[in-house]
């Protein structure tokens, strides 16, 4: 049997990022309080997360948003960044154990043994975009449209079975 759990995660925020032309990682980070890092892999800060998912632009996670979040997080980035509360369009998923990193590089087109926690790939598993963070050796949180998310679960799904037969 595979040590493979998945979890969807709930009570979450996302809100996309894009920093203003000429704004670099500096000013999103003298805004934020705490070190951002250009390019893919997350910068942490008190309560929240950005991971880089393309030039000047971030995901930014909480994983327990209040309803007011996004709004909040465009106000201290006023002037800085342009900020898209995006916690309803996509599903979170935890992806854990021992052999999450094989479940993943089932799908993934990118090597996996490369990046280390903190990374971010923004890819597709099965013709379905996903945003994967590395949060631990065996941990990982796939961001999903919500509207593919049943595919994408059918899939991990069935991968599962193929790695507990082998």
């Amino acid at each position: 049997m595979a040590d493979i759990s998945v979890d969807e995660l709930v009570g979450f925020g996302l809100a996309n990022v894009l920093v203003r032309k000429g704004t670099g990682p500096d000013a999103l980070g003298a805004a934020l309080g705490f070190a951002v890092v250009w390019g893919p892999v997350a910068s942490q800060g008190p309560g929240i997360a950005l991971l880089g998912t393309g030039p000047g632009q971030w995901l930014a996670y909480t994983d327990q948003a209040a309803p007011d979040w996004a709004a909040t997080l465009g106000e201290t980035l006023s002037g800085v960044a342009t900020v898209v509360d995006q916690s309803s369009a996509y599903t979170l998923l935890r992806i854990a154990g021992a052999d999450a990193h094989r479940l993943l590089q089932m799908g993934l087109p990118v090597d996996l043994s490369v990046p280390a926690p903190g990374a971010v790939v923004v890819s597709a598993i099965a013709h379905i975009g996903v945003i994967v963070h590395q949060v631990a050796p065996e941990s990982f949180h796939l961001a999903v449209f919500r509207s593919f998310a049943a595919s994408l679960r059918d899939w991990l799904d069935a991968s599962i079975a193929s790695l507990a037969v082998h």
